[in-house]
């Protein structure tokens, strides 16, 4: 991977990670329901922007939007509600090392739900590695308490995962017409069920709204942009290494400019997960080069 693709990665990872400062420093001022609507709604205003200067085409086929519907709940609507809320008991750092377990639930409903994705050997030591590093950071230094917070905190990257599964649903269309797409119908929903909340939010000055304009352009629109960029230059595999980033870029906003404390749970638990990452993506990627290897030969026999 290229110096510049790097860089994209290590923006990407500021730009996701810096979501939860955002968020915590959003939760001052608005309830969480507000914060996810004008994220998605500012993000989809972005995207749009973006789309007509790129001319990109437009298509409002019923059964498309009606993908861009399911797709939006499952990967924005209740992800971003489950970690906004959550963050309303949870540090950003604690809701960032939640989130990098999504490849790991996705990983295990990939093996309930899919049939060429089954589990080997080492992805399964990493699904039990990972599953052990979430016990332990469910488990504050003064004891055992699962309670809400954690519960939503976990709801999100399960949300994520399945997000992952079902995006088959857009395979085909242009990822950054799909972004767009979803984040228009994640407005329309969250608008729909939190309407009232959403009018009474009372916003007095910019400062107040500076961290949710931030949280919609640069950590949700610009990034989708990003990420979609990488996707097609160094592949899903290679992209994949900002989940190990995520968790890093935000612990250390949230330590240096929330005042947060990292405790020993939050390291154990971080470490276990990063380990179950690397056993899960390392057999991921050895399976994708088994592939490109295969296919050299073929083409080579064919020559």
């Amino acid at each position: 991977m290229s110096i510049i693709n790097f860089g994209l990665l290590f923006i990407l990872s500021l730009l996701w990670g810096g979501s939860f400062y955002f968020i915590e420093k959003a939760l001052l001022y608005f309830s969480f329901e507000q914060i996810v609507f004008f994220r998605v709604f500012f993000a989809a205003l972005t995207m749009l922007l973006f789309l007509i200067i790129k001319r990109v085409k437009f298509d409002f086929s019923i059964k498309l939007w009606l993908s861009f519907f399911i797709m939006g709940f499952i990967n924005n609507v209740i992800p971003f509600l489950a970690f906004t809320y959550a963050q309303e008991g949870i540090t950003a750092s604690s809701a960032s090392i939640f989130n990098a377990t999504t490849p790991i639930f996705a990983a295990l409903f990939a093996h309930l739900l899919t049939k060429d994705e089954k589990l080997t050997k080492v992805k399964s030591l990493g699904i039990m590695i990972g599953f052990i590093g979430i016990i332990i950071l469910i488990f504050p230094e003064e004891g055992f308490s699962l309670d809400k917070y954690v519960i939503f905190a976990l709801i999100a990257p399960i949300s994520y995962a399945f997000g992952g599964i079902f995006g088959k649903l857009l395979k085909g269309i242009n990822p950054l017409f799909s972004a767009f797409g979803m984040l228009s119908c994640s407005s329309l929903i969250t608008y729909g069920v939190f309407h009232e909340s959403i009018l009474e939010a009372n916003i007095q000055s910019y400062y107040q709204i500076n961290d949710l304009i931030l949280l919609a352009i640069f950590s949700t629109a610009i990034a989708y942009i990003i990420f979609f960029r990488l996707l097609a230059l160094v592949g899903a595999v290679k992209v994949l290494l900002v989940t190990f980033l995520i968790p890093i870029s935000a612990s250390l906003l949230g330590v240096f400019l929330l005042n947060e404390v990292f405790t020993i749970n939050m390291y154990i638990g971080a470490s276990l997960v990063f380990i179950a990452l690397f056993l899960i993506m390392k057999e991921k990627n050895d399976k994708d080069f088994g592939k490109e290897k295969c296919k050299l030969s073929k083409d080579k026999r064919s020559n």
